[in-house]
């Protein structure tokens, strides 16, 4: 079973923490659970496509490993600086 990621941004009106879904901000018109004030997609879409961006990146070093610098750690010869 897939669970939807939960996130918590504050809402830029009263401040307080909203605890929701990526989707859920992703809507275009929505409502802020504690000042009832509407909101829409495009106020939270910078720091969605920024956090959706590092969990695809952790994903991927899960997959792949951590990147390599091309230095080995083990000869000198390797790690110019």
């Amino acid at each position: 079973m897939h669970t939807e990621t939960k996130i918590t941004l504050d809402c830029p009106y009263c401040k307080e923490s909203i605890y929701e879904t990526l989707n859920w901000f992703k809507k275009s018109y929505f409502t802020c659970p504690a000042c009832d004030k509407g909101l829409a997609a495009n106020q939270f879409a910078a720091v969605i496509a920024d956090l959706e961006e590092a969990m695809n990146a952790s994903i991927e070093e899960m997959i792949h490993g951590q990147p390599h610098s091309g230095c080995c750690g083990n000869k000198s010869s390797c790690c110019k600086g």
